[in-house]
C-alpha cells in the first residue's frame, strides 16, 4: 500500500543528497546469513500501557464501587482507546461470567496480569466489598508481595497439595454457611440479599486465585480436589464466590469431572502459549486458536468472557506494573484501611508459606488480640473465645474464667485456619513437655508460649519463674532471655529468669512453698492467686534433679522428688510446668517414661525415632513428620487425655521476620497496654 519505486541508476525517485549508492557491491553470503538470522531473532517493538492511564484511579476516587451484582477492574488496552476488561458476576445484560481460567507459558507476563488483577480491583473496592484468596501451588513469589493487603483473606506460598485443598474446604463450608443464612432471610442468592440490606451480616465478594492450580491433584488418589472445584464452579457464583485457576495450559492431569468443570467456566484467558498446548486446545474456537498464536511478546492477551464463543474473542495487551508501584500501591492501601477501619472490623491475613517456619506476629488470631487498643479482661476474653471461627473467636466452647484457663500457640497447622494451640486449666496433669532434637523450634515455642500468656492474660493472673540452661554461645541461648526483657518487662509481669544450675534448687523449694500454701487454702481463695508457669530446658543439666542408678534401676533424686511433687500437685492449684528436652535419652535422665510423664498431658513432638515416638506420644507419627523433606520443620502436639493430635509447623528461633523485631513489637504493645 502507498509504495513506490526508487530507480539509484539514473536518478530517479525519491533524492538522497548527500548518500552515495553501490548497487553493484552484493553483501557475502554469510553476512546476508547473519543479518536475516539477527533480523528473524529479533523481537517486534514493544508497546508498554502505563497502568495508571489504564488501571488507575485517583486515591480519591478509592473504594467507590460495590460487588452486589458484578466486581469488574480494566486490566489493559484493546485497539487504540479501548479498555480490556475482566470480570465476575452479572453483567447489565443479565450475563453470567462465574470463574475464569487463565492459560499461558513461564514468561508470557502472567505475573504481571495477577498484579494488575488484583491492584485494580483492590482500589476500586474495598475490604468488605471484596475478599481475596492468593494461592500459589508451586515455588513462585507473586503474591509474596500482598501479605499486607487489607482485602487478602489468605495468601499460600508454595503451598502443598494437602493445604490449597484445606482452602477449597474452607470455602465450600462458607459457600453452605451463606446458603444457609440466604435460607434463613428469605432470599435466593448473594446479590438478592446483599440488595436486601444485608440484614444478618456484611458479605463480601471472594475472588480464589491459584497460580498453578494443576498442583491441586497430585496425590489426590480419592479425587477430592475434582469434587471440590466441581462443587465451587456449580455453586460458588450464587454465594459471592469465584474462582481464576490459572498454569501453562488449560487442562490439568488428574482432574476429574472436567466436562462439567469446564462447562461453569465462562472466561478463558490465553497468554503466549508453547505450540504443542496451542494445538491441544478445545477452550477457544479456530478463531480464537489464530489470535493465540498472534500472542508472541509478553502482555499480549486473548481473553473471552463467553465460554470461548468464536465471535467474543477480545485481543489485547495488559498494562504494565512496575514492582515499586505495587509496593507504594499495598502501603497506601494499608494506610487507608487502618484510618478507615478499627482494628478488629476486617479479618487479620493468613499467611502460609509452605517451606518456612511461621511468623507468630502473623498469626491472626495471636494479632487480632495484640493489635487492640486494650487488653481484654477475663470475662471478655471469655466471650471472644467461645464465638465461631468465623466471626473471629476461637471457637472453645468450654472456656470459663473460673478455672483460670490460659492459651498458648505453638505455630501453624497445615490448614488455612489452623493455629496449633495448647489450653491449660487448673487440673491434675496440665503440664506441658516439649521433645526434640530441632532447638531452633523448641525454643521457639517455648518463646511463643511466654508471648502467647503476656497477650491473652492479665498480669496480676500469671506469673513466671523461668530456667534457660541451654548451652551457652547456641543460637538459642538467649531466646528466652531476650524474650523476658522485650516482653515481659514492659508488660509488667511479674518474672525471675536464671540460667545457673545452682538457682535450680532454690526456685523449687520456693515454688514448693507456695504449692504448699495453697494446698492449704480453701477454694474461693485459689481463685485470687495468679496461675504462675515454671519453665524449665534442659534440666538433664542440672545434677540434682537426676536419677540416680541404684540396685533396682533408676532412683529419683531429693530434689527430682520435689520436682516431681510440683508436677504431680501443682497444676490443681495454678502451679504448671513446661520442660523441654533435646532428646527421650535426656528426658530418661530426669523423668521416668512411664510414671512421671503420665503428668504431663500436653506433649509435643518433633521428628525423632518409631521407637521414641511410641515412648512420648503412643504412636508413630513423629517418626513420619519430615516425610516430605527436612523443611519446614514439623511437629505434633497431642493432648494425651482427649488423645487428640495436631500436626503443625512449629514457630522458631529463625524466621522470615527477625524473632527480636517480632519481640519488640509485641512488647511495645505491652507497654501502651501498661
Amino acid at each position: 500500500e502507498n509504495a513506490f519505486y526508487i530507480d539509484f541508476k539514473n536518478g530517479n525517485g525519491t533524492n538522497f543528497p548527500g548518500y552515495q549508492f553501490f548497487p553493484e557491491t552484493i553483501p557475502s553470503p554469510q553476512i546476508q546469513k547473519s543479518l536475516l538470522e539477527r533480523l528473524r531473532m529479533a523481537k517486534p517493538p514493544d508497546r508498554i500501557l502505563n497502568w495508571e492511564e489504564i488501571v488507575g484511579l485517583s486515591e480519591d476516587e478509592w473504594w467507590k464501587e460495590n460487588t452486589s451484582s458484578i466486581v469488574q477492574t480494566p486490566i489493559g488496552g484493546k485497539g487504540t482507546t479501548d479498555k480490556l476488561k475482566l470480570w465476575f458476576g452479572v453483567n447489565n445484560d443479565r450475563r453470567v461470567c462465574a470463574h475464569g481460567m487463565l492459560g499461558a507459558m513461564t514468561g508470557a507476563g502472567k505475573s504481571n496480569l495477577y498484579h494488575v488483577l488484583i491492584l485494580g480491583l483492590a482500589i476500586r473496592y474495598s475490604p468488605e466489598e471484596l475478599r481475596l484468596y492468593l494461592i500459589d501451588g508451586k515455588d513462585g513469589v507473586e503474591f509474596q508481595v500482598y501479605r499486607n493487603l487489607p482485602h487478602v483473606e489468605v495468601v499460600s506460598l508454595r503451598s502443598a497439595p494437602e493445604l490449597s485443598r484445606s482452602i477449597l474446604t474452607e470455602l465450600i463450608n462458607e459457600k453452605e454457611r451463606r446458603n444457609s443464612l440466604f435460607t434463613e432471610v428469605g432470599v435466593r442468592d448473594f446479590t438478592s440479599y446483599r440488595e436486601k440490606g444485608q440484614p444478618k451480616e456484611k458479605l463480601a465478594r471472594i475472588i480464589l486465585l491459584i497460580d498453578e492450580y494443576q498442583e491441586l491433584f497430585e496425590s489426590d488418589k480419592d479425587g477430592v480436589a475434582s469434587s471440590q472445584i466441581l462443587q465451587l464452579a456449580q455453586q460458588g457464583r450464587s454465594a459471592g464466590i469465584h474462582m481464576l485457576l490459572a498454569s501453562q495450559r488449560f487442562g490439568a492431569a488428574g482432574m476429574l469431572n472436567q466436562t462439567a468443570i469446564f462447562g461453569n467456566i465462562h472466561l478463558r484467558i490465553a497468554m503466549q502459549m508453547t505450540l504443542s498446548d496451542r494445538q491441544a486446545l478445545v477452550e477457544f474456537g479456530r478463531e480464537g486458536k489464530r489470535l493465540i498464536e498472534i500472542c508472541n511478546l509478553p502482555g499480549k492477551i486473548v481473553l473471552n468472557d463467553a465460554s470461548g464463543d468464536d465471535g467474543s474473542n477480545q485481543m489485547g495487551k495488559v498494562a504494565f506494573l512496575h514492582s515499586e508501584q505495587i509496593v507504594s500501591l499495598i502501603k497506601c492501601l494499608e494506610k487507608k484501611a487502618q484510618s478507615t477501619f478499627s482494628p478488629d472490623a476486617l479479618p487479620q491475613t493468613v499467611v502460609f508459606d509452605g517451606k518456612a517456619q511461621p511468623n507468630l506476629i502473623e498469626n491472626p488470631n495471636f494479632a487480632y488480640v495484640l493489635n487492640r487498643s486494650k487488653r481484654y479482661t477475663p470475662e471478655e476474653w471469655e466471650i471472644h473465645v467461645k464465638k465461631p471461627i468465623h466471626y473471629g473467636g476461637l471457637d472453645i466452647s468450654d472456656w470459663f474464667w473460673q478455672e483460670h484457663p490460659h492459651l498458648m500457640w505453638l505455630g501453624q497447622e497445615y490448614k488455612v485456619r489452623g493455629q496449633a494451640k495448647i489450653v491449660i486449666r487448673r487440673r491434675m496433669g496440665e503440664n506441658i513437655i516439649i521433645v526434640g532434637n530441632a532447638s531452633t523450634a523448641r525454643y521457639g515455642m517455648l518463646l511463643s508460649i511466654i508471648c502467647s500468656l503476656s497477650v491473652t492474660s492479665e498480669p496480676k493472673n500469671a506469673q513466671f519463674e523461668i530456667i534457660d540452661r541451654s548451652i551457652p554461645g547456641t543460637k538459642w541461648n538467649d531466646t528466652l532471655k531476650n524474650t523476658c526483657d522485650l516482653v515481659l518487662t514492659p508488660g509488667n509481669f511479674t518474672f525471675q529468669f536464671y540460667q545457673k544450675s545452682k538457682d535450680v534448687t532454690g526456685v523449687i523449694e520456693k515454688l514448693c512453698g507456695i504449692m504448699e500454701q495453697r494446698l492449704k487454702s480453701e477454694e474461693e481463695e485459689l481463685l485470687n492467686y495468679p496461675s504462675i508457669f515454671f519453665i524449665i530446658t534442659e534440666s538433664d543439666r542440672v545434677d540434682e534433679l537426676l536419677r540416680k542408678i541404684g540396685d533396682f534401676g533408676k532412683t529419683t533424686s531429693l530434689y527430682g522428688e520435689k520436682f516431681k511433687k510440683l508436677y504431680t500437685e501443682g497444676p490443681s492449684v495454678g502451679i504448671h510446668i513446661v520442660t523441654s528436652f533435646s532428646d527421650i535419652g535426656t528426658m530418661k535422665s530426669v523423668l521416668d517414661e512411664r510414671r512421671d510423664i503420665e503428668y504431663f498431658r500436653h506433649r509435643v513432638a518433633l521428628e525423632m525415632s518409631e521407637d521414641d515416638s511410641f515412648t512420648l506420644i503412643r504412636s508413630r507419627q513423629a517418626s513420619q513428620l519430615q516425610i516430605d523433606g527436612p523443611l519446614p520443620v514439623s511437629a505434633i502436639y497431642v493432648d494425651i487425655q482427649r488423645n487428640n493430635s495436631t500436626r503443625f509447623k512449629p514457630y522458631s528461633t529463625i524466621a522470615s521476620i527477625d524473632i527480636q523485631d517480632q519481640l519488640k513489637g509485641i512488647g511495645e504493645n505491652l507497654k501502651k497496654w501498661s
